[in-house]
């Protein structure tokens, strides 16, 4: 069975992010997968140290609440990552989890544990999708050094709003058939 490994990193638990990521799973499950959710904020777990530990090994040093994720995302088929943009970028505990996702790059940059889907889920307050398409970019271009295939980006608009996506059936038919596309 293959499985779905979902971050969320916004710290609204019940606003767009959340939603979203709940029909991204939904359509995995509907097509077979197994589906692993972590809340980032409800998680405790420190900021990469920058020991180089998993330079030479495969493993983070760090042994809190995000280090039995990152063994989850190791064996995991797909990846899917959900945040609210903040002052233009991801949200901090989003950029930590980067940060320690690390150990799935050898000392070469090359991915360690084979390649993964990746979906990343977004929501910002602006109307317009395409306002930060630039820095989803910029981020996007770490994803091959771990391993990841990014086979879309989901931007929910007008992010204020907490129930904008549950208002949005188009955008809910995205996250849907994405959710269905990591599980092949």
């Amino acid at each position: 069975m293959k499985e779905v490994v979902l971050f969320n990193g916004s710290p609204r638990m019940d606003g767009n992010i959340s939603t979203l990521l709940n029909i991204v799973a939904q359509g995995a499950q509907d097509n077979g997968a197994e589906v692993k959710f972590y809340t980032l904020l409800k998680m405790k777990f420190m900021a990469c140290q920058s020991c180089f530990s998993c330079r030479l090994n495969d493993d983070c040093a760090i042994h809190d609440e995000l280090y039995d994720a990152l063994q989850k995302v190791k064996t995991a088929h797909a990846i899917v990552v959900g945040s609210p943009i903040y002052m233009m970028q991801m949200s901090g505990p989003v950029k930590n989890l980067y940060d320690r996702l690390f150990p799935l790059m050898d000392a070469n940059y090359k991915p360690r544990f084979g390649t993964k889907k990746m979906l990343t889920v977004y929501s910002q307050g602006m109307e317009d999708p395409h306002m930060f398409d630039s820095y989803f970019e910029y981020t996007a271009a770490m994803f091959p050094a771990f391993g990841f295939d990014l086979i879309g980006n989901i931007v929910c608009t007008k992010g204020n709003d907490p129930e904008s996506a549950e208002h949005n059936a188009e955008l809910k038919i995205r996250a849907y058939e994405c959710g269905k596309a990591l599980a092949l």
